[in-house]
């Protein structure tokens, strides 16, 4: 299967539900709030207004966008633990998570970031009288270190995050950027906590988000999984389902009437299956239309891997069983459906020099599940696409690296004109 996994274990409208099956199980009882959700109701939880209405902490807050920012933020602060530059990003570290950082070493550089997973630990200081939020993630990731060799780590890490309250959120383009979270100079401009250009301390969490408090649990060296075979973990897991989500796909068609649960479940069939094709000849380009950035970044880095290797891993006959609605969030900049896939395929790795295989079986078919969240821009409209052109001008898919049509220069990744791929979560790792 493509390669989104935890990396110390594997490789109509109306108020029906919407299932592609019927279901094999009793449902799962109803949760009594994911802390994900907890932490998005910063857009929607607040005082009363005059008019009695509840107000919003934080009018600007994307779950989405946040998620963005918090894999960003681990990449590039493993990445600064190389050459000792961790005082570069000090507008979003304390001294106490630099010291904690340090401890791990401080190697001549840290390449090949790949985040597994970020579970919600804690979210506390979400309601209309708090004064700071905080927020505890568990990282799951791989990454590569360089002192002379080369030393490959998986390693679990747990992050504190904290902002005031107050503080509202930057948008779409600024949320992806970093730079000194009080005046927006250029990220040069901020040496250890204070930007030289604004003359502010800027990692209190009067302006950003602040780690303040790293714990490693688990570091281990180990390079890429890509051989043997693994079982899967979690398949047999009743779905977790927001009992909201049908409301809020409700609403969403709604606001448009094109994005039916069909619609929707095609343009999901239609990403799967370009993916697998591209998955299994190792080649970036048939994917990147559709995945965002991040997620891309994780392809890409196994696609590198099994090159390297000298390996090609190959989901033959790959096919979609059945789709449930798991989970819809609507924020000032974002869509996001998330649904639980059950797929099927032959699963098997060989080796390029002469086909033998190491991994899998060409023969016994792997079923296996997974939660996928599909994000569009608010406001966007229109029938989701199962075409390969671009979204903005027509011309036939080409799309680059960085996420542009090679022809208008548009940026068709970031779900501004048609649905893409942001999530894949495993069974075990999914919060709801």
């Amino acid at each position: 299967m493509v390669a989104i996994v935890l990396m110390n274990a594997r490789s109509g409208s109306g108020q029906k539900e919407w299932s592609t099956s019927a279901p094999h199980a009793p449902p799962p009882p109803r949760r009594q709030g994911s802390l994900r959700t907890k932490l998005a109701s910063l857009a929607r939880v607040g005082p009363k207004g005059s008019d009695g209405s509840v107000q919003p902490l934080d009018p600007e807050f994307s779950i989405v966008l946040f998620e963005d920012f918090v894999y960003s933020l681990f990449a590039r602060v493993h990445e600064a633990r190389g050459g000792d530059r961790l005082d570069t990003l000090g507008g979003w570290l304390s001294d106490g998570a630099i010291a904690s950082l340090r401890e791990l070493g401080t190697p001549d550089a840290v390449k090949a970031v790949v985040v597994g997973a970020v579970t919600y630990e804690s979210v506390e200081g979400v309601g209309a009288n708090s004064q700071r939020v905080r927020v505890v993630l568990r990282f799951e990731a791989n990454y590569t270190e360089v002192s002379g060799s080369e030393q490959s780590w998986y390693v679990a890490e747990e992050w504190r995050l904290e902002r005031d309250a107050s503080v509202k959120s930057r948008p779409p383009e600024d949320a992806r950027a970093f730079k000194c979270p009080n005046c927006g100079a250029p990220l040069e401009s901020v040496h250890g906590h204070t930007c030289s250009y604004c003359d502010t301390v800027v990692n209190t969490g009067e302006f950003d988000w602040v780690v303040t408090r790293v714990t490693a649990q688990e570091r281990e060296r180990r390079g890429p999984q890509l051989t043997g075979t693994t079982e899967e973990q979690g398949t047999e897991l009743p779905t977790l389902k927001d009992p909201r989500a049908q409301e809020r796909l409700n609403a969403l068609m709604h606001d448009d009437p094109e994005a039916t649960p069909l619609a929707l479940r095609k343009r999901l069939e239609f990403i799967f299956h370009e993916m697998q094709t591209a998955w299994a000849q190792r080649e970036w380009q048939g994917m990147r239309p559709f995945l965002s950035d991040n997620l891309f970044q994780t392809q890409l880095y196994w696609i590198n891997a099994y090159r390297q290797a000298g390996l090609r891993n190959i989901t033959e006959n790959a096919h979609i069983t059945n789709l449930t609605l798991a989970r819809v969030t609507r924020d000032a900049y974002f869509d996001a459906v998330t649904l639980r896939v059950h797929a099927s395929s032959l699963d098997y790795t060989v080796r390029d020099r002469d086909g033998q295989v190491v991994g899998g079986s060409r023969s016994r078919e792997r079923a296996y599940s997974e939660y996928w969240t599909l994000i569009r821009g608010r406001g966007v409209q229109g029938r989701p696409s199962t075409r390969k052109q671009c979204p903005s001008c027509g011309a036939p898919l080409s799309i680059n690296m960085a996420g542009h049509c090679t022809h208008c220069q548009a940026r068709v990744t970031s779900g501004e004109f048609d649905w893409v791929l942001s999530r894949i979560e495993q069974d075990e790792a999914y919060q709801g």
